[in-house]
């Protein structure tokens, strides 16, 4: 983010008096990080805005009759911020960066008279249709540029003041002196898609490659599907790349260090570090505790009730269907099936025609089964245990996450997926926050066949490659005072981790029975993944067959109703910036339509904004009593 000019030029001192401008720039520009954005604030009839966000969204407020007159000083400002910022950005020479900034601001501001009564939809759709026309095939717009001016007597001071002294000087006027502000200057990751997309599109474009190889690859690349398909494509050139003839070498945890006496105090977990090429596989739940951000409960239910619910839900998988996605624009299935269960009619009926997965409506939409209702009761008072314990043991100070929600969770939607076999999988991925919002929770019970849940940590490309040595590491060595031998030769420090052993996976077995608890940092911080098994043993009663139950808990302040929509009409989605070292941890709603079978997205960008409790800053705010809401499952009749 970028502050550009602000001072009055010295010739004239404008008006001195409080103005709207000036507390605009006070509250929402120089001390923008304690205000929730310029929506805070908008145009009335006490103040007026001239405003322009340059990439996927576009529109402008005119209230002041001044304004025509302000376009070119305005548009003078704008086109030298885009012109900086541009070669940061954007792919392309310097002669096609000057023809976007030419004709794309000059097309807006010729425009603005045919524009000035229109709503902000017409304006967002006639640029967007204008952007489209433009086809500069070198260049994309994944930048968000917004300048601001404040019109008001101030301001109009400051401007004629420039433009005075500029003629009495007989040189060009200098705008930099006037209060026009870059308030605005983001570079997200638009299209962050999840692993498991990424390795569709490579196992699309090279078939005979193990997911295995591409995976390495990917990592390798940054997550960049482009390069990754580089250097596998020169490598094939040169030398064909072989399967692997076996596995990844893998590491398994001991259990001797939790074996105690009676008068033992409990050990202090101790960190085994991940390492690129190995496989750190869990089986204890303190193992499982102390290496991720989950919980699992082994033997959750009694074994009649956890039998009899896999019977039911394996009856149901027979209606399961695969989700088609899109990549380079070729449809791929989905590796396993799956449905959304809900509680009541009302509720099947906007899950198949308000509520959208993944750019799409889901057809597929089941109510909740008898079994599952009964279990519902129990993985809703385990998970809000579980969220307790990690608060008071594992957070700072013992208090939730900022954006974590203080309300108990309550289990109001599931997925039901099923893996047939040991080769159907789910890549890598983060789960969609659109209705979960941030620092989701997810209560997973696992039943029949055992298969490995596949984790990994997310490490920005951009953070720093090895971490320091563990803190406590200084006991190895002596101090004055400490009656230690100053000559004695201290113990080696062990090589810091690199940013690839940071990333290494870690394999928790799920065996039948059991819940997996992903608590608050999981989405944000962690991928997850079902990989598939070399072999696996079948169960006795689902043979090679698991089925897995994710609750959730959808929030009602993120009904459909009142989440953004995209300019092709689309539902927008909830995502996390996890690659940007400068925005990771920020939220954004982006078009997702692009994903959809037949349809392209609008690139679509809008920094999503949170209360500490996770709770969005909506315009139009949800009326309590008229708010939509999903049952409680545990509630359900």
């Amino acid at each position: 983010m970028s502050f550009q000019g602000g001072s009055s030029p010295s010739p004239v001192s404008p008006i001195d008096e409080p103005s709207a401008a000036k507390q605009f720039l006070q509250t929402e520009v120089y001390d923008l990080g304690a205000q929730p954005g310029l929506r805070s604030l908008p145009p009335g009839s006490e103040r007026d805005f001239l405003t322009l966000t340059w990439g996927p969204i576009i529109y402008q407020t005119i209230y002041s009759p001044e304004s025509d007159d302000l376009l070119p000083i305005f548009l003078h400002a704008l086109a030298r911020e885009i012109r900086k910022a541009l070669p940061r950005c954007l792919p392309g020479t310097a002669q096609q960066h000057d023809m976007l900034v030419h004709t794309y601001s000059s097309r807006l501001f010729s425009s603005q008279k045919m524009f000035q009564q229109a709503s902000e939809g017409a304006v967002r759709s006639a640029f967007h249709n204008f952007k489209v026309a433009l086809m500069l095939p070198a260049i994309e717009l994944p930048v968000r540029l917004r300048v601001c001016l404040v019109i008001d007597s101030w301001v109009l001071g400051i401007l004629a003041a420039t433009l005075e002294h500029a003629e009495f000087k007989g040189e060009a006027p200098q705008y930099g002196l006037c209060p026009v502000k870059m308030v605005e200057e983001n570079f997200p990751d638009l299209y962050q898609e999840s692993t498991d997309v990424k390795l569709a599109q490579l196992v699309s474009l090279f078939p005979d490659l193990s997911q295995d190889t591409l995976l390495d690859v990917l990592v390798s690349s940054a997550g960049s599907v482009e390069a990754t398909a580089t250097i596998i494509s020169e490598q094939l050139a040169a030398a064909p790349i072989k399967k692997r003839a076996v596995s990844r070498p893998s590491v398994q945890t001991s259990l001797i260090s939790h074996i105690t006496t009676p008068g033992d105090r409990t050990p202090e977990p101790k960190r085994r570090p991940t390492k690129k090429g190995q496989t750190l596989h869990l089986f204890s739940p303190d193992d499982v505790a102390a290496h991720t951000p989950c919980t699992i409960i082994h033997n959750f239910l009694p074994p009649e009730q956890a039998n009899a619910l896999l019977l039911e839900l394996l009856d149901e998988s027979q209606h399961f269907s695969r989700y088609k996605f899109q990549v380079f624009d070729k449809t791929v299935e989905s590796p396993h099936s799956a449905s959304v269960y809900v509680s009541t009619p009302e509720e099947h009926r906007q899950h198949t025609s308000v509520y959208t997965y993944g750019g799409t409506y889901r057809s597929n939409v089941r109510q909740i089964t008898p079994h599952m209702r009964n279990v519902s009761t129990k993985v809703q008072r385990i998970v809000n245990d579980e969220v307790q314990k990690r608060i008071r043991n594992v957070y700072p100070g013992g208090k939730k996450l900022r954006f974590q929600s203080p309300k108990e969770w309550i289990p109001n939607a599931a997925f039901v997926n099923c893996y047939d076999g040991p080769a159907e999988s789910v890549g890598y991925h983060t789960d969609e926050l659109t209705y979960l919002g941030p620092k989701a929770i997810i209560g997973s019970l696992s039943l029949g066949v055992e298969r490995e849940f596949r984790v990994r940590r997310i490490v920005p490309p951009d953070e720093e490659d090895t971490s320091s040595p563990p803190s406590n590491s200084s006991a190895d060595v002596p101090t004055a005072g400490s009656g230690g031998d100053p000559t004695r030769k201290q113990k080696p420090q062990k090589a810091p981790q690199t940013r690839a052993d940071v990333q290494g996976q870690i394999s928790i077995h799920l065996p039948h029975n059991s819940l997996l608890v992903m608590h608050a940092e999981m989405q944000e911080e962690w991928k997850h993944a079902i990989t598939p098994a070399q072999t696996i043993s079948p169960h006795p009663l689902s043979g090679n067959r698991r089925i897995n139950v994710t609750y959730r808990w959808y929030r009602d302040s993120l009904h459909p109703q009142y989440t953004p929509r995209c300019q092709c009409g689309q539902h927008a989605i909830l995502r996390c910036v996890q690659r940007k070292k400068e925005t990771r941890g920020r939220y954004m709603w982006t078009c997702y339509a692009g994903f959809a079978p037949g349809k392209q997205t609008c690139n679509f960008f809008q920094w999503a904004e949170f209360d500490d409790d996770g709770e969005p800053f909506w315009e139009r705010k949800p009326i309590e009593d008229d708010a939509p809401t999903l049952a409680n499952f545990a509630d359900a009749t």
